[in-house]
C-alpha cells in the first residue's frame, strides 16, 4: 500500500484530481455569481419598470388626454391630502409579490399597496439633490430613491421563489460539477496509466537487463516524445554497457592467457632444470629463458597498469599548458635508437601547438604511435620511414604518424585498437607485443577530448591521425 501511494500514477492522480477540482469548483461558483446577477439585474429592471409606471399613473391623475403632467408641488399636496387613488389595473400590478410605499419626509406614509411588508425602510432624506439605493432585505428585493424636497419611495418585490431557483439551480451545478470531477478522476487515472506505461516497460527491461540479460533492449515507438528520447538514451546506454562488460570479458580472458604462457614457460623451465645437476651453460641458458618471460609479464603488467590509469583519468582540471611539438620532439629523440636498430629514418614536420593536457599521458601517446609504425617497416626493403606531422587546423591541434609499411589488412582495420588484438604476423613481427598499444594510446586521445583514427591499405602503410582540441 505504501509502495502505492508513492507511485508515480498515484502522484499524478491526486495533483490532477486537485486542479481539476478547483478548476471545476471555480467554474461552478462562477456561474452561480453570474447567473445570480443576471437574476437580480432582471428583477431591478421589473422594479423599474413599476416605478416608472407608478410614477407616469401619479402625474397623469385627474389629467385629461392631452394635459400637461400634474406639476411636482400639486402632486405632493394631493399625495399629502390621500385625494389620489390608484386605477384598478395599476392597483393589480402592486399585488402578490410587488409592493411599494410613498412616504413623506417625516415617514408617513403618503401612498402604497396594501401588500406592503411592516419593516420597509426608506431611505434618510438628502439634504440636497436624490440618493437611490437597490438592496435584498431577507427574502426581499427592493430599490429605494429619496429627494431633498422630502419624499422617499421604496418599491420591491418577495424574491421567495428566485431564491429557491437558484438553490436548485446551484444544488444542480454542484452535483453536475461533482459527476464532472468524478469522470476526470477516472479518465485521469487511465491517462496517467497510459502515461507512466513506457515507464513501467523501461522499469521492467531495466531490471532484466540488471539481472544479466544485457542483450535486451527497450522498445521504442520511433517517436520523438521524451519518452521516446529517454529510452534511445537508455537503449545506448545498455549497450554501452554491453559493449564495456564484453570488453572486460575479453579483456580478462585474454590477459589471463597472455600471463600464463610466460607464467607456464617459467615452471616448466624450472622442472626442467630441477630435475638433475646441469652444466653452467644449460644453467645460465635456462635462466636467459625465465628472465625473457619474466621481462614480458612485467611489460604485460606495466601495459595493463598504464591503460587502467589512463581508462580513470579523465580529470581535466590537472591538465596543464603545454606543447605538442615539444612532447613530439622529446619523444623522436628518445625513439631514435629503435628507429636505427629497425632501419627506419624519421621525419618530424612539427610547428608549435600549445594547448591545455597532460604531457606525460601523450608523451605515451606518441610513443606508442611511433613505436608501432618503427616496428612495422617493408620487411624487404631498407628504405623504412616514419613521417610526423604537427599541425593547427582551426580550434584543433591535428598530429599525422604515416608509416611506408605492409599496412593494415582490411578485416583487422575495425579491430587495431582493441586491447590485445593482434594482426598478423606480417604486422606484428613476431616481437612478443602485449597488444595494448594502440589501445592505450585511444583511451589517453579520448581523455583530452579528442580522437585517434587510422587509415590504411594492405601494401600501402597506415596513417594514424591524433585529433586533440586546444582547450581540453
Amino acid at each position: 500500500m505504501s509502495s502505492f501511494l508513492h507511485s508515480i500514477r498515484w502522484r499524478i492522480q491526486v495533483w490532477h484530481g486537485v486542479i481539476l477540482l478547483v478548476a471545476i469548483g471555480a467554474f461552478c461558483v462562477t456561474a452561480y455569481h453570474f447567473a445570480w446577477d443576471h437574476q437580480m439585474r432582471r428583477l431591478d429592471r421589473e422594479l423599474q419598470d413599476s416605478e416608472r409606471l407608478l410614477i407616469r399613473t401619479l402625474m397623469d391623475y385627474g389629467q385629461k388626454p392631452g394635459d400637461a403632467p400634474v406639476p411636482p408641488e400639486k402632486l405632493a399636496e394631493a399625495l399629502r391630502a390621500h385625494q389620489i387613488t390608484l386605477p384598478p389595473a395599476v392597483a393589480a400590478q402592486f399585488t402578490g409579490t410587488t409592493y411599494f410605499t410613498l412616504r413623506d419626509a417625516d415617514g408617513s406614509v403618503l401612498l402604497q399597496s396594501d401588500n406592503t411588508p411592516a419593516d420597509v425602510r426608506p431611505l434618510p432624506v438628502p439634504t440636497f439633490g436624490f440618493g437611490e439605493d437597490v438592496r435584498s432585505v431577507g427574502n426581499r428585493r427592493e430599490s429605494l430613491r429619496a429627494s431633498s424636497r422630502g419624499f422617499s419611495s421604496v418599491f420591491g418585490r418577495d424574491i421567495t421563489r428566485e431564491i429557491a431557483d437558484m438553490r436548485r439551480f446551484g444544488l444542480i451545478l454542484a452535483a453536475s460539477g461533482l459527476g464532472a470531477w468524478v469522470l476526470g478522476l477516472v479518465g485521469g487515472w487511465w491517462l496517467a496509466g497510459r502515461a507512466i506505461k513506457p515507464i513501467a516497460t523501461i522499469s521492467h527491461t531495466a531490471t532484466r537487463i540488471a539481472e544479466g540479460n544485457l542483450d535486451e533492449r527497450i522498445d521504442t515507438t520511433g517517436g520523438d516524445s521524451e519518452l521516446d528520447q529517454l529510452a534511445r538514451v537508455l537503449n545506448q546506454t545498455f549497450a554501452r554497457l554491453q559493449a564495456s562488460f564484453e570488453r572486460e570479458r575479453r579483456f580478462s580472458s585474454d590477459a589471463s592467457h597472455e600471463l600464463r604462457t610466460p607464467v607456464s614457460v617459467l615452471i616448466a623451465e624450472t622442472q626442467r632444470i630441477l630435475r638433475r645437476e646441469r652444466t653452467p651453460a644449460e644453467y645460465h641458458e635456462a635462466l636467459q629463458t625465465c628472465q625473457n618471460n619474466a621481462e614480458r609479464m612485467r611489460g604485460l603488467i606495466e601495459s595493463l597498469l598504464t591503460l587502467s590509469r589512463q581508462e580513470a583519468a579523465n580529470n581535466r582540471a590537472a591538465h596543464q599548458p603545454c606543447d605538442l611539438a615539444d612532447i613530439l620532439r622529446d619523444t623522436v629523440g628518445q625513439l631514435q635508437p629503435l628507429a636505427t636498430a629497425h632501419d627506419v629514418q624519421l621525419f618530424a614536420d612539427l610547428t608549435d601547438a600549445p594547448l591545455r593536457g597532460d604531457a606525460p599521458a601523450l608523451g605515451i601517446l606518441f610513443a606508442n604511435l611511433i613505436r608501432n609504425a618503427v616496428q612495422h617497416r617493408p620487411a624487404t626493403a631498407r628504405d623504412g620511414r616514419v613521417d610526423i606531422a604537427c599541425r593547427r587546423d582551426g580550434d584543433c591541434i591535428v598530429v599525422t604518424i604515416a608509416d611506408n609499411g605492409p599496412g593494415i589488412a582490411t578485416e583487422d582495420l575495425p579491430h587495431v585498437f582493441e586491447r590485445f588484438y593482434r594482426a598478423d604476423k606480417a604486422r606484428t613481427g613476431g616481437t612478443g607485443h602485449t597488444g595494448l598499444g594502440l589501445a592505450i594510446a585511444k583511451t589517453i586521445a579520448e581523455n583530452h577530448g579528442g580522437t585517434l583514427s587510422v587509415q590504411s591499405q594492405p601494401g600501402k602503410g597506415a596513417t594514424f591521425a591524433v585529433n586533440l582540441p586546444v582547450e581540453t
